[in-house]
């Protein structure tokens, strides 16, 4: 007899409560605190780069900051005016009467600081010119006195800096912290020059002073033109001090021979090249002085087009090359030299490129920036408008009180200040900051019309050599750069990626996919720093001297996979049964690989008669025509129609039914289809080329060894493995409960990939695309090294490219801190930042509700 422990039996036995340990209770909910937290930082992060961003940006929308600071009278009852000065500290000013006198003052008192003669006692100014601090005065006796206003800077010692501005001795002081100067304006005046023949006053007279020799030109009260060239030099062998003038006259057309009147307008360029007369009822004539042995008049022009207002202001603007035009409807026009086809003379035409919006009154002045392309127009109801020229923006408005019409009007040198004479003597100085007037939305996002160019486009060219330079700051080129590049690397990366998605998850073997998955994972791993050194030195030399090779090993590559696939199933289903999948595998492989191996064999002899046996002749545009271009672009289009169509007719019930196993039928159809499309695409190329068709210049052009199709290669190569990676999760992730359902109906492997596994997984497809298409389009070493960093708004695939990311890179180290590029370049991070929220986003969206339709299955 077996005796029992004592107790109750097994079955009796009270269970104990299962019990959470209080550690695994605390580590839980320090996990998930922990884990909140994290992510609300995150977003915090996040938020916070955005708020940074939209900071930096802000200030290149805002207006101008205007601050009246002074008003007095300035010109005596009865004197007239002819133009006016002031240093670039504005503390001191000259202005120069008709009477022959110079005014000194102080800027922002008004408080005279003495007078100087630039004229003789009792000489009459008939014509004077202004530019900046040198003049010219033309003289009733036919003689003309040319000098410059000097502003002579002196910074004073601690002991002499006492707070305020204060004139003392002829100089204007001011003193503001630890910094105190003192300015002395003074005019120096050069040795009188005869205008013309003698006795004959100067009626209109430009100056253009030069380091080596000065040009003038002067309209003279007999009807005549005349250019002088007046060159100065100190000789060892004169007195000390002394120099020796050489005047050189320059024959121009005559008045007479233009049948015109004395002009109301004289501008000469800097560089003596040019040459423009202009009068009141705004026709305007245009000389080309770069040949001086033979002067030219080379085109008449009206600055007043389509209307009957009179031409009241004209000067040039920064750099020489545009004129600014104001008549007396208000209107503003800005016009300068571009090449049009058939033009006479020198080839090029005056454009009126700008169009300023009227102003209430009429234009009564106009003057230039020394700093940028910024002027100030002044007009008879004693308005001032600051404007630029290339972004057409209105900066500030200020206006005279009490109103009277503006007589003269000035940007102050450094472009922080505006001064203006009214025409009741009286003078007012405002204080302008306005650091960034070349931006706008037109300057950034639309279409402007440089200087120079034939016609409005879209430019990125952020420096130049010269300081008259006009800043091109239109991120267009840079946004189209990022999507040509974005788009070129995912028609390289989703259809390998996916496919391979797709073979691993639903026909490849466990074991093999055990292999391979983490080696294609590791190809993530490569810094994509070592992959644009790769494209850069190895990969686009390589592709330059085998493009023809590359592109036909591109398209035979998936031709012969296909092709494969086709023999594959003709084979008899005994032998395809016993072939493991490592088999197939290594078919594949070698079939692909010996394809890529033999492509140079394929291209050379087509490219010898398709394109006359140089692609990249035939791509420039020197031999052939358009015919295999539109060809080639055409059939793959073909293929996939031939393709489909088939199919179609090979359904039960609209064709005959499809082939057994073991036919060889389906290879032949194949093959049949293949060459049916070659015919056809070759037909539709001729077809375009007979009627004018030609994708040369658009979809294809000159090939450059940094281009697009590099660039597409190497950083779709970089993308792969992202897409691949989450796509394959997202396959096999869906349960196998549906493929055996699919299987026990009766449907093959593909079609339960292709009509079953893949609609459900198809929320994590898209976010795969999409989280690849986000790699591509922040991706900034790859395109840096390898896309020529061209900001060219072109499709073709051989040109190079800039895309934002790439030019953040490489301009922001070389941008001066909040200056206007260093906010522009920052308004491409914020371009980025904000494509990358959308498309988040978006693939979000997409996602969940494909991932509901899913669950519903």
């Amino acid at each position: 007899m077996t005796s029992h422990p004592s107790g109750p039996p097994p079955a009796a036995r009270r269970r104990r409560p299962r019990t959470t340990s209080p550690r695994v209770v605390w580590a839980d909910r320090i996990a998930r605190t922990g884990i909140t937290l994290g992510g609300m930082a995150v977003i915090a992060a996040v938020l916070g780069i955005l708020v940074y961003l939209v900071a930096v940006v802000q200030p290149l929308f805002a207006r101008a900051a205007v601050r009246h600071e002074a008003a007095y009278p300035l010109v005596p009852p009865g004197q007239e005016l002819l133009f006016a000065e002031i240093d670039e500290y504005r503390l001191a000013g000259v202005c120069a009467l008709r009477s022959g006198e110079a005014l000194l003052f102080a800027a922002r008192t008004g408080e005279a600081l003495g007078t100087l003669r630039i004229a003789p006692q009792g000489a009459e100014v008939a014509a004077w010119s202004s530019t900046g601090e040198r003049f010219a005065l033309g003289l009733g006796d036919g003689s003309l006195v040319t000098g410059r206003i000097l502003f002579e800077t002196q910074f004073l010692p601690a002991a002499q800096r006492e707070p305020g501005i204060r004139v003392e001795q002829g100089a204007v002081v001011e003193a503001l912290g630890a910094e105190a100067r003192r300015v002395v304006p003074t005019v120096i005046l050069d040795e009188p020059i005869p205008a013309g023949p003698a006795g004959s006053p100067a009626v209109r007279l430009d100056y253009r002073p030069g380091e080596s020799e000065t040009r003038l030109a002067v309209w003279l009260a007999d009807g005549s033109l005349h250019l002088r060239q007046v060159v100065r030099r100190r000789s060892l062998r004169a007195a000390a001090g002394a120099a020796e003038t050489t005047i050189t006259p320059i024959a121009l057309p005559s008045a007479s021979d233009l049948g015109e009147g004395p002009p109301a307008y004289l501008l000469l360029t800097s560089r003596g090249d040019q040459l423009y007369a202009a009068w009141e009822d705004g026709h305007a004539l245009r000389f080309d002085l770069r040949d001086l042995s033979a002067p030219e008049l080379v085109e008449r022009f009206d600055l007043t087009p389509g209307s009957d207002a009179r031409l009241t202001s004209l000067r040039f603007s920064l750099g020489e090359q545009s004129l600014m035009a104001g008549d007396s409807s208000g209107v503003v026009r800005a016009w300068f030299r571009v090449l049009r086809p058939g033009a006479g003379g020198d080839g090029l035409s005056m454009a009126p490129a700008h169009v300023f919006p009227a102003m209430p009154a009429a234009v009564t002045a106009l003057a230039g920036s020394s700093r940028d392309k910024s002027f100030v127009t002044a007009a008879s109801d004693g308005k001032l408008s600051l404007r630029h020229l290339t972004s057409e923006r209105l900066l500030a408005e200020v206006s005279f009180q009490p109103p009277a019409a503006a007589l003269a009007a000035r940007i102050t040198p450094k472009g922080d200040g505006l001064f203006a004479v009214a025409a009741d003597g009286r003078a007012s100085l405002w204080s302008a900051r306005a650091p960034h007037p070349e931006t706008s939305w037109r300057s950034l996002f639309g279409t402007i019309w440089y200087e120079g160019y034939p016609e409005p486009g879209f430019t990125w060219q952020s420096s130049s050599g010269t300081d008259d330079f006009e800043p091109k700051l239109s991120l267009i080129p840079l946004i189209f750069g990022t999507l040509k590049a974005t788009l070129y690397s995912m028609l390289f990366a989703v259809p390998i990626a996916l496919a391979a998605a797709i073979y691993t998850s639903e026909f490849l073997d466990r074991r093999s996919r055990a292999a391979i998955k983490p080696l294609i994972e590791m190809m993530a791993s490569l810094p994509s720093v070592v992959l644009g050194f790769l494209a850069a030195l190895v990969l686009a030399p390589l592709v330059e001297s085998w493009v023809a090779a590359v592109l036909c090993a591109f398209v035979a590559a998936p031709l012969a996979a296909l092709a494969g696939g086709y023999v594959w199933e003709a084979l008899p289903r005994r032998l395809t049964l016993r072939a493991s999948g490592d088999v197939r595998l290594a078919l594949i492989a070698l079939l692909v690989v010996g394809t890529v191996v033999a492509a140079p064999a394929i291209a050379a002899p087509l490219e010898r008669l398709v394109f006359h046996g140089d692609f990249k002749s035939w791509l420039s545009g020197r031999t052939g025509t358009g015919a295999p271009g539109v060809a080639a672009l055409a059939w793959p289009l073909v293929l996939f129609a031939l393709l489909l169509l088939r199919r179609a007719m090979s359904r039960p019930g609209g064709g005959p039914p499809p082939s057994r196993a073991g036919s060889w039928a389906s290879p032949a159809r194949f093959l049949v289809t293949l060459a049916a499309s070659v015919a056809l695409a070759a037909l539709i190329g001729a077809l375009a080329a007979s009627w004018g068709i030609d994708p040369r210049g658009t979809l294809v052009g000159s090939y450059a060894q940094r281009n697009a199709l590099v660039v597409g290669f190497v950083m779709g190569f970089a993308v792969i493995p992202i897409i691949y990676t989450i796509a394959e999760d997202a396959l096999s992730s869906v349960p196998q409960a549906l493929r055996s359902a699919s299987l026990g109906c009766g449907a093959t492997r593909w079609q339960t990939a292709v009509r079953v596994v893949l609609p459900v997984a198809l929320s994590g497809i898209f976010s795969a695309t999409m989280v690849g298409f986000g790699r591509a389009v922040g991706e900034t070493m790859i395109v840096l090294m390898a896309a020529g960093n061209t900001p060219l708004m072109e499709i073709n695939i051989f040109e190079g490219l800039r895309t934002l990311s790439a030019n953040i890179a490489v301009e922001l180290p070389e941008a001066v801190k909040d200056g206007t590029l260093y906010r522009v370049l920052f308004l491409a991070a914020l371009i980025l930042f904000m494509v990358t929220f959308v498309v988040n986003t978006a693939a979000e969206i997409v996602r969940q509700r494909f991932r509901r339709r899913a669950f519903q299955l």
